[in-house]
C-alpha cells in the first residue's frame, strides 16, 4: 500500500464532507435521515471547516519526503478515523438515522485501517 494513495484518499474524503458539513450543512443530516436544530447546523458548520483543514493537510503531505512530521500526521488520522468508526458503531447499532449511515462509517473503518497499517509499518 502506498502512503501518497492514503493521503489522496483521506484528503477527497475529507474535502467531500468538509465542504458538504460547512456550505450546506442542513442538507447532509437530510441524506443520513437525521434532523438538527439550529445549534447542531452550527457544529456541523465548525466540523466541516476541521475536515477542510484535515483534507489541506493530507494533500500537502501527500509527495513529502517521509518525517517525524508526517508520521505524526499518519497517527493523529489513526485516532481521528478510529474514533469516529467507534462513534458511527454506536449510531447504527442504537439505529439512529438510515442506511446511508454506512458510508461515513465505512469510509473512517478504511481510513483506520490505512493509515493503522502504514503505522505500524514504519511509514513516515
Amino acid at each position: 500500500m502506498k502512503i501518497k494513495a492514503a493521503f489522496v484518499a483521506g484528503a477527497i474524503f475529507s474535502m467531500i464532507f468538509g465542504i458538504w458539513l460547512a456550505l450546506i450543512p442542513n442538507t447532509l443530516p437530510d441524506v443520513f435521515g437525521v434532523t438538527l436544530n439550529e445549534d447542531g447546523i452550527h457544529i456541523s458548520r465548525i466540523f466541516g471547516a476541521a475536515l477542510i483543514g484535515w483534507a489541506v493537510m493530507f494533500w500537502q503531505v501527500r509527495s513529502d519526503m517521509p518525517s517525524e512530521a508526517r508520521r505524526n500526521i499518519i497517527l493523529g488520522e489513526i485516532f481521528h478515523s478510529g474514533i469516529a468508526s467507534i462513534i458511527w458503531i454506536f449510531a447504527l447499532v442504537q439505529g439512529l438515522g438510515n442506511m446511508m449511515m454506512w458510508i461515513p462509517f465505512l469510509g473512517h473503518a478504511a481510513l483506520t485501517i490505512w493509515f493503522g497499517y502504514l503505522y505500524i509499518k514504519g511509514a513516515k
